[in-house]
């Protein structure tokens, strides 16, 4: 690293060099933030982005048995409860979700089956919520948030066969 001290310039270049070093610091393009402008107006910062080839990576609640489940809109889109060993709650859902927020329920028990039983904000939409599972399968629960019923409707149920 080279300091302004060590370039002592009689001809005035030290300062020159200095003003664009830090005119180069601030540039975001050298940052790798070569598309961020925080300068714009909020229309441009408030423009929607297409991703094209692009993994999202789902934000997942991991639980080993638990008595009473919550999932939480703000921080899960995927709730996975393994080796459940007792009679499981899904509380209702924690958080601010968004109208249509997905989001999935993941459950599989210890060999033995267990009953199961919602919060009061969980709805059935074409489907039946299931009661108990089935000794070691599989279940998905799938559905969406119903911002007009503030209801946890759910729209896919599926076990492994």
């Amino acid at each position: 690293t080279v300091t302004t001290a060590e370039l002592n310039y009689s001809d005035g270049v030290t300062s020159n060099i200095q003003t664009q070093l830090n005119a180069k610091a601030e540039d975001a393009a050298d940052v790798g933030l070569g598309n961020v402008d925080n300068t714009s107006n909020a229309t441009e910062r408030a423009a929607t982005a297409t991703l094209t080839n692009k993994r999202i990576t789902r934000r997942e609640q991991t639980v080993t048995s638990a008595s009473t489940v919550t999932p939480h809109w703000d921080n899960d889109d995927i709730v996975t409860i393994t080796a459940q060993a007792a009679r499981l709650t899904l509380a209702n859902p924690a958080g601010t979700p968004t109208d249509g927020q997905p989001m999935i329920i993941r459950i599989v028990d210890n060999a033995t089956g267990r009953t199961i039983a919602v919060g009061s904000q969980y709805r059935a939409i074409g489907v039946t919520i299931p009661t108990t599972t089935t000794a070691s399968k599989t279940i998905y629960l799938g559905g969406f948030w119903n911002d007009a019923y503030s209801k946890f409707d759910i729209t896919a149920v599926a076990e492994e066969a």
